[in-house]
């Protein structure tokens, strides 16, 4: 068997004179470009992964599956949201399928494990709705491109408008140990805290979990907390949010949510008597704008239901992958090059808003305050109460400050105003809440 480094001293000649192509020229000449996708199809947020692909089908059914005269091929892959499975299955896409590009991705653990993997590999990743902040942060490096969110992103702003404006002093936080709900504590610690609260006291729990008996039981009450905040999504929220209503908590301490607890499909599978509930998100279910109306009547004409966050998340993912592609005229042999086209990108229609990206590749956009309501047909839904505008991953922060900070964990930042590192309480200019709509 002739070597593979005697092919390439045998062919050099032949590529440099520019007679044949190298092999991942050649590959990007033969009309196809292939895309990963990468999510957690099955198991406890498998409901993400599928409205991931909803949102992510319906970008490329609106092109046939063609953008400049290349055919998308995409490939799924389920990582049943395990870390080690994730990895061996974003090798097999880049080993074996040879994919263009890398995109889904629904957990932050998730992301940093494919993340930590593919940084030598020069393949764009995008991740879809994976937002533990290191990826465009701490870990990020220049083929990660994420026109989505981070978990701080929208808490900083939930948390500073519970204490500036509402006037809240204490929060108990009870959420899913792991990265991402670390993540969106932290987000909400520091803008709670900056805004004037006193204390979040934080309580995490095994994911997944079905029985909060004993959780539910420990709140304090009497006066001692303003609110419980879960922070936590899928079918723990679910469980968490029935079980808080059948202990007839709901009637004693407010219950709010963190930017995934009350999402659809999960909030139809919830008792009413939650109506009320704050949480705050990239989108809302009562979005009134063209770019919103258009998506959304598409969306539910394709797959007979409304869209979320990770729906829109992904259809925004998509044509961001797609309208570089169509910027590059279909070559994506260079990839780097590739994401230089996704950098430059007009996302200014958005459905959920305008978009653009920092220098970490990462989203500036709205943040939406939101209220669980009660439709005309009796339906819940994530009702719009306020926007932030022209949100970072960094917030009001300094850059460098906030980089200087350790990651968000299970004791980072910490519950009591008074342990917060001083820089992090004072900002030159902080969030304006425009009434929702306009």
């Amino acid at each position: 068997m002739i070597s593979h480094d005697a092919i390439k001293k045998t062919f050099a000649p032949l590529v440099a004179a520019g007679i044949i192509a190298t092999p991942a020229a050649a590959f990007a000449a033969d009309g196809t470009v292939t895309i990963g996708m990468l999510s957690a199809f099955t198991g406890a947020f498998a409901s993400f992964g599928q409205l991931q692909k909803e949102g992510a089908v319906l970008a490329l059914e609106q092109r046939d599956y063609k953008v400049a005269g290349k055919t998308i091929k995409i490939i799924y892959a389920d990582d049943q949201l395990d870390n080690e499975l994730a990895v061996t299955k974003a090798k097999q896409l880049v080993e074996q399928d040879k994919v263009d590009v890398i995109t889904g991705l629904v957990s932050g653990d998730e992301g940093l494990s494919v993340g930590a993997y593919m940084k030598d590999k020069n393949i764009p990743v995008v991740p879809m709705y994976s937002a533990s902040e290191d990826s465009t942060m701490r870990e990020w490096y220049s083929f990660i491109v994420r026109p989505t969110w981070t978990g701080a992103q929208p808490m900083d702003v939930f948390g500073y408008w519970l204490a500036k404006v509402k006037g809240l002093k204490k929060i108990y936080m009870i959420g899913e140990d792991y990265s991402y709900p670390y993540n969106q504590a932290g987000g909400f610690k520091r803008g709670f805290l900056r805004g004037g609260g006193v204390e979040v006291k934080t309580i995490w729990h095994a994911v997944p979990t079905s029985d909060y008996s004993s959780i539910i039981a420990s709140i304090p009450l009497g006066g001692k907390y303003d609110a419980v905040l879960y922070n936590g999504a899928g079918s723990d929220a679910v469980a968490f949010v029935k079980q808080y209503v059948e202990f007839g908590m709901q009637n004693r301490i407010p219950l709010f949510g963190q930017s995934n607890t009350f999402e659809k499909p999960d909030l139809d599978s919830m008792p009413q008597e939650i109506v009320g509930a704050y949480s705050a998100h990239l989108t809302a279910d009562d979005l009134n704008t063209p770019n919103w109306n258009k998506f959304r009547d598409a969306f539910k004409k394709r797959w007979n239901h409304s869209p979320s966050a990770a729906s829109e998340f992904a259809y925004g993912s998509m044509e961001l992958i797609l309208r570089a592609i169509e910027a590059r005229k279909g070559d994506v042999a260079d990839k780097a090059a590739l994401v230089a086209a996704m950098r430059s990108v007009d996302m200014s229609d958005e459905p959920r808003g305008p978009v653009k990206l920092d220098d970490y590749n990462a989203a500036i956009e709205n943040v939406y305050i939101r209220q669980v309501a009660l439709g005309s047909d009796g339906v819940m839904y994530n009702k719009g109460l306020f926007t932030a505008k022209n949100v970072s991953q960094f917030g009001p922060y300094d850059p460098k400050v906030y980089m200087k900070q350790p990651a968000d964990g299970r004791t980072n930042p910490p519950d009591l105003r008074v342990e917060m590192p001083p820089e992090m309480l004072q900002v030159a200019r902080d969030y304006e809440f425009v009434p929702f709509g306009k």
